[in-house]
């Protein structure tokens, strides 16, 4: 694959994990739209969006069945910041 479709690729993902992520979250559906956190691709999901234990199953379910990919729950586990989930999902893509 390309560089310019891999990088095409990954603001594709980008995008779906952070509606998932808004979708998930409870942090996201803060009413005051001032106290959500904003996402970016630095985002660390337990320093900057207080991700519990349940909220990471739910996110790593939810990423299986948008992606339709098999995360490895230890590997999964050391990817915090959406950058790295984005690079973990295109690697499950292309196994």
């Amino acid at each position: 694959m390309a560089e310019n479709d891999k990088g095409t690729v990954r603001e594709e993902i980008y995008e779906r994990l952070k509606s998932l992520i808004m979708n998930l979250l409870k942090i996201m559906k803060e009413t005051n739209p001032e106290n959500r956190p904003k996402l970016s691709w630095d985002t660390d999901l337990i320093d900057d969006l207080g991700v519990d234990s349940m909220e990471t199953l739910d996110l790593m379910n939810a990423i299986e069945e948008e992606f339709q990919v098999s995360p490895n729950l230890n590997e999964a586990n050391s990817k915090r910041k959406i950058r790295q989930i984005v690079d973990y999902i295109v690697e499950l893509r292309e196994r």
